[in-house]
């Protein structure tokens, strides 16, 4: 549990890194570039991420199911090597492919314009960022979590600082941002090597490579479905709801952000823990104490947050954002779901069977597409908050009851109940609009019952640590 909660407060930095750099480079964007050239640099950065999974097909993936089942050095640099010969094929295949439809790719997707050299330049990053995002696992499955952060975040300064020279002194406008990334892409990589070159050689074994493709590619269906959720919503948003509507839950969704980084904190630290343990007789006693423990304090800081939404909209917005309280309540609910999701989900990646979890993409963002269709602008603001949160609900279920029939766990926990009771009712009483007075009494005594029923039971957790 220690090593576990350690891992996620390491992890949790890079995402917040990630913010700031973004944060900072936003006021020189729109000073410097016309909103048409903003336009293209979200484009092209876009493009880079989407042709990114073509490059590596989730073999990073792969290499952590595998990774801990080899039993010495020579083992493991046989099954890198071979998955980094496959992203550096596939990489060359994808970039070939990108630069031969160069011609149409800027004349329909960039609407014209000269614009081949800023597209050249992005297919350059695209090569060093698909190197260092499969070489940046390994450091996270040798259980280094602080080489990790320390990589990724020095790159993200090094972008920062060179896309401001690029920019604001060098004056090289939209190549001056693919530079920035170009270079932060080319920091990364040879950092990832330094540290990763043990593992590293001419090898290339055929039964490991199709190992990682068996395993791998699969998982790519489902995450490029979660790459089209984001703009492909907020299209039908546009056309569904009205533009306060959106506006709303823009705000709402920023202010729940910091459930986005925790669940990918988690996502780095869990997925090596698990790969590491399974096979271990006190692995179901430990994932137990975790995942409760995690689900308690997670439900319940969002209890609290969802009880004081409508003075978080309003104090860190304007009274105009105020009924975004109610969304806050229900984006809430779907982030914790969707981090014990990833805690309990894990059924599919331990079988091998990670078509499910494509499959269950499918299913949770196709119901998440009809709610906002059907039944989300009938009910306004509360439909909206439902198609955000039934989805993951739904996935939840899924991956869990997956993961217990199989795999033989049982994650059912009484005081989970009572929170997510307490949590819808704290979300219904937004809907209705209760008097502040009210909603900080309920808080007062969330509090209390919390400290009396809930202390006792991490006591004991923390007891028995001490007595092993």
């Amino acid at each position: 549990m220690k090593d576990f909660l350690k891992q996620v407060s390491v992890y949790g930095i890079l995402p917040v890194v990630g913010k700031f750099a973004g944060f900072i480079l936003i006021p020189i964007y729109a000073r410097q570039f016309e909103a048409y050239e903003f336009g293209i640099v979200e484009l092209l950065v876009t493009l880079a991420h989407f042709l990114m999974f073509a490059c590596n097909l989730e073999f990073y993936s792969a290499i952590g199911r595998y990774f801990y089942e080899k039993n010495n050095l020579e083992e493991r640099r046989g099954l890198i090597s071979t998955g980094l010969f496959l992203t550096v094929i596939a990489t060359l295949i994808v970039v070939t492919i990108a630069f031969l439809y160069e011609d149409r790719v800027v004349s329909y997707y960039l609407e014209g314009g000269n614009y081949k050299q800023e597209y050249r330049i992005s297919l350059i990053w695209l090569i060093f960022s698909a190197f260092y995002t499969y070489l940046g696992v390994i450091p996270r499955y040798e259980k280094r979590p602080k080489v990790y952060v320390a990589i990724n975040v020095s790159s993200l300064l090094v972008r920062l600082g060179t896309t401001i020279l690029y920019i604001l002194v060098l004056d090289l406008g939209i190549a001056g941002v693919l530079y920035g990334h170009l270079t932060g892409a080319f920091v990364a990589s040879v950092s990832n090597f330094i540290v990763s070159y043990k593992y590293i050689g001419l090898h290339f074994n055929l039964r490991e490579a199709n190992r990682i493709i068996k395993f791998s590619t699969p998982i790519v269906p489902g995450l490029l479905i979660v790459g089209f959720w984001q703009p492909l919503s907020r299209s039908i948003m546009a056309n569904y709801f009205s533009i306060k509507e959106v506006g709303l839950f823009a705000f709402a969704i920023r202010i729940t952000s910091v459930l986005q980084m925790l669940n990918l904190a988690v996502k780095l630290a869990w997925n090596p823990m698990i790969f590491e343990n399974y096979k271990k007789e006190s692995f179901k006693k430990d994932l137990y104490k975790i995942s409760k423990s995690m689900g308690i304090l997670s439900l319940s800081a969002v209890i609290c947050l969802t009880l004081l939404a409508p003075e978080i909209a309003l104090y860190i917005g304007t009274t105009e954002y105020a009924e975004s309280g109610v969304l806050i309540g229900f984006l809430s609910l779907a982030g914790v779901l969707e981090i014990l999701r990833r805690l309990r989900g894990f059924g599919p990646l331990i079988q091998k069977k990670t078509y499910l979890l494509s499959l269950n993409e499918f299913i949770g963002i196709g119901l998440g597409l009809a709610m906002l269709v059907l039944i989300g602008s009938r009910l306004g603001l509360v439909g909206l908050g439902l198609a955000f949160t039934v989805p993951p609900l739904i996935k939840y279920l899924q991956l869990v009851w997956y993961t217990e029939k199989n795999l033989k766990f049982n994650f059912f926990s009484y005081q989970e109940v009572v929170l997510l009771v307490f949590l819808i009712g704290t979300i219904v009483l937004n809907i209705i609009g209760i008097a502040w007075y009210f909603r900080i009494t309920l808080i007062l005594i969330f509090a209390a019952s919390f400290i009396a029923i809930f202390g006792k039971h991490f006591f004991k957790l923390k007891k028995r640590e001490e007595n092993v």
